[in-house]
């Protein structure tokens, strides 16, 4: 049967709605067309006629039964040869009737039937019908009462086996009731019981029954024909599938019984296994593969015993994997089954599927071994050191062991990856990982926590001496150069260390302990090793706290601006002031610049801070004599930012104050990592009539390339060299080349610090421009400026120091 003969799918079609379409409908059901059936129709009349062939040898014994009574009843009331001849229609008429039939089938196992051959079934059925028809036209009337009945009887019996009979065909069967019924109600109208009503009304209702009957069963027949032919058809569809599953699949199919050998062989199968149906029907199936388990592989036994307890107990089982040794190499399969059971509910096999899932295992793994393994340096990544983190101090608290964690960080890579390029830097980390793998003690666990930074968990062998030694000799491998390519590069790193369990019983705690001893490692000038200090985390958390303090002032500005006076040396009069911030906290009082400044650096809250600084200083300059300048700091994350000239532009413009009364004090430290964006900076403020100073002057990079290069109005010269001008040779000499540096230049000088006569003397003699420091003033509230720019003789305060 071909797939695509569907018949119509009653259950998606429209309602009827007249009664034609009804009729018509009804009329579908229990007849069989191209039109409703499609290609099926053939097949379904062919079931029709074989249908009633398979009953025909009860019908012809029952027909002559029927015919030799009546002959032997009537033989001597009728002419002989008349019965006779009707004996011979009758059941001459049948036999060759059937062997008609028979040869209206067409085809072979599945034979078919064209319309015309129920036509002519049809047509035979009738002349039967009006052969039995004629026995109670003919005999009823002339019949005495007993012979009445027995013609009564059977044609009754004709009626009901005829229309049963012939149901499946519902034309034939209707066409051969109503005869029957006709010819037995034209006898029973000749008789002498016309006038019985009774004997209408019993002959109506049979004859009503039977049609009824003869359709119900033409219905029940054509649905279980028309069921049959979809389970064969859905049956074909499957086997089409299972068998395109089995040629084109990876996948394959299996089963077994209840002895535990495969019963259906898939080609695919044996093809993956790299064996022949005969080896996989030897053995059990369970058994077979438990042959051929790699030993090499630590849970495939375990794999291969669940398979085993899975087949022993008639529950389904889903993607349970096996590994299994084909060839000279490990494959895994993925088996999915669900238990078979016969008609009494016995246990009798399996039926399943299998996979080859190798390559998905494998990338699984491959996957597991990202997931844990830093790419670029193969070592252990932050989420697997992390793990062994915590595994290792279980185990430790068990075994009363001690731990050492070690931070290292290179001191040096960025600038070997900005100068050098990332290649360099990551086969630097390579190399640098590789080194460290040599130096760690068996049962170490080293990794890349990710940038440049290394960590490294060892047992302790020893007192703390032994971890210094560990990590000295961590600073000696590192410091030698690497050869990378063409390339020899130099790096240096720092080292933190913290301790199990004197520094932190978690891996929380250590790992933050160990990240602080790095910090003050870094901080005490690199290329070091510190052990983690409580004063350490005390510094921190303080920092942390200063932090978020540090933003409720901003909200709040409990921030106040103090002022510095800067003194001509020549002249003794006030040039200028410098702004100072400071933090008057509400609970730990003043607080240092040198405390707060740091962190509002490293977090970024410097700029709002300064923008703040920057405004107030410029609205209090408003307020004193013009020719006096008021000198504001910009930290480098300030000065590097996009929007300070823009800052600027707007805090001149708000307070009104003249572009040539601010000066903004920058350190080198801002120039270094950006000299195009700073050039800019430097220019647009210059051009907008802003002055510029270079602050801490000889204590940072000092390289005469930033003097020749960005613009710059003064030098200020860092109090660490003005403290010890008067005792310190060496100190006067840097000062003196710095002050006759700008000089060449055409630059001011500012000296700080200043706080002895003697220092200023040597100042004015250097030929130094300004000062500032405690021998003039301390730091002066806005308030105090006012009376401090009163004083009539400040060249004697000069001299003497003020209070």
């Amino acid at each position: 049967m071909p797939l695509s003969s569907t018949p119509r799918d009653l259950s998606v079609a429209p309602a009827p709605t007249s009664w034609l379409e009804r009729l018509k409908a009804a009329y579908d059901l229990v007849h069989t067309s191209e039109a409703f059936d499609g290609p099926q129709a053939r097949y379904f009349r062919a079931r029709q006629i074989q249908s009633v062939l398979r009953l025909l040898p009860l019908v012809l014994l029952g027909n002559a039964v029927n015919c030799v009574a009546i002959i032997a009843l009537f033989w001597e009331q009728v002419q002989p040869y008349w019965l006779v001849a009707w004996g011979i229609f009758v059941i001459g008429g049948l036999s060759l009737g059937s062997t008609i039939w028979r040869g209206m089938l067409r085809g072979g196992g599945r034979p078919w039937a064209s319309r015309k051959a129920l036509n002519v079934l049809t047509l035979q059925v009738s002349l039967y019908a009006v052969a039995w028809a004629s026995m109670p036209v003919g005999l009823f009337q002339v019949a005495d009462h007993p012979s009445q009945m027995l013609i009564a009887t059977v044609v009754v019996g004709m009626l009901c086996a005829g229309g049963f009979i012939l149901s499946p065909h519902v034309e034939a069967a209707g066409t051969y009731v109503l005869m029957i019924a006709v010819a037995a109600g034209i006898g029973l109208w000749r008789s002498q019981y016309a006038t019985y009503f009774a004997i209408w009304g019993v002959l109506f209702i049979y004859a009503a029954t039977m049609l009824a009957m003869v359709v119900s069963s033409a219905r029940v027949f054509m649905s279980r024909v028309r069921a049959d032919a979809e389970a064969e058809r859905q049956a074909q569809l499957v086997d089409l599938l299972l068998k395109d599953f089995e040629e084109h699949a990876s996948d394959w199919l299996w089963e077994v019984g209840a002895d535990g050998r495969l019963r259906h062989v898939s080609a695919r199968l044996a093809h993956s296994l790299q064996t022949t149906d005969r080896e996989l029907q030897r053995l059990p199936f369970a058994d077979f593969l438990r042959q051929r388990m790699p030993l090499q592989l630590a849970d495939a036994a375990d794999a291969h015993e669940l398979l085993a307890r899975c087949l022993k107990r008639p529950v389904s089982f889903k993607e349970l994997e096996l590994p299994l040794q084909v060839g000279h190499e490990v494959r895994w399969c993925s088996l999915t089954a669900k238990p078979l059971h016969d008609e009494q509910g016995q246990h009798v096999g399996w039926r399943g599927v299998g996979s080859d899932i190798t390559l998905a295992h494998r990338a699984r793994e491959e996957l597991a071994r990202l997931a844990n393994v830093d790419s670029l340096t193969g070592l252990a990544n932050r989420y697997c050191f992390g793990r062994e983190l915590q595994d290792a101090l279980l185990r430790a608290r068990e075994e009363a062991r001690e731990y050492a964690l070690l931070f290292i960080d290179l001191d040096n890579f960025k600038t070997i990856n900005d100068s050098l390029g990332h290649a360099i830097g990551d086969k630097l980390l390579r190399h640098v990982g590789a080194r460290l793998k040599t130096l760690g003690p068996t049962g170490s666990v080293l990794a890349r926590l990710g940038g440049d930074e290394f960590a490294l968990l060892v047992p302790k062998g020893g007192d703390d001496l032994w971890v210094d030694d560990l990590a000295r000799k961590i600073l000696t491998a590192i410091s030698e150069p690497f050869q990378l390519d063409e390339v020899q590069v130099s790096a240096k790193t720092s080292v933190g260390i913290a301790c199990f369990p004197r520094d932190g019983r978690d891996p929380d705690h250590l790992l933050k302990r160990a990240d602080l001893a790095l910090y003050a490692a870094k901080a005490a000038g690199r290329n070091t090793s510190r052990f983690f200090d409580p004063v350490l985390e005390e510094s921190a958390n303080t920092r942390v706290r200063l932090q978020q303090e540090l933003g409720v002032a901003l909200a709040k500005e409990q921030f106040e601006v103090m002022y510095q006076p800067q003194v001509n040396v020549r002249t003794g009069q006030v040039s200028g002031f410098e702004a100072l911030v400071r933090w008057q906290h509400a609970e730990r009082g003043l607080i240092s610049p040198g405390d707060f400044i740091p962190v509002a650096e490293e977090t970024g809250q410097i700029v709002p801070l300064g923008t703040w600084v920057l405004r107030q200083s410029c609205m209090e300059a408003t307020r004193w004599p013009a020719h006096l300048k008021v000198a504001v700091n910009l930290s480098a994350v300030q000065f590097r930012s996009t929007s300070v000239v823009d800052l600027v532009e707007q805090a001149l413009a708000d307070s009104g104050l003249p572009a040539s009364r601010l000066e903004l004090e920058i350190t080198e430290s801002a120039l270094i990592d950006d000299h195009d964006g700073a050039q800019a900076t430097l220019m647009a403020l210059r051009e907008r009539g802003v002055r510029v100073a270079l602050d801490d002057f000889g204590t940072g990079y000092s390289s005469l390339a930033y003097l020749r290069r960005f613009s710059m109005d003064k030098l200020k010269i860092d109090g660490m060299f003005v403290r010890h001008l008067a005792t310190d040779m060496d100190a006067q000499a840097v000062v003196t080349a710095i002050i006759s540096l700008a000089k060449a230049l055409r630059l001011t000088t500012t000296a700080e610090c200043v706080e002895t006569a003697e220092q200023l003397e040597l100042l004015r003699a250097l030929g130094c421009d300004d000062i500032q420091g405690y021998l003039m003033a301390r730091p002066l509230h806005a308030g105090q400026v006012p009376e401090f720019l009163g004083r009539e003789n400040l060249m004697s305060v000069m001299h003497h120091g003020a209070r």
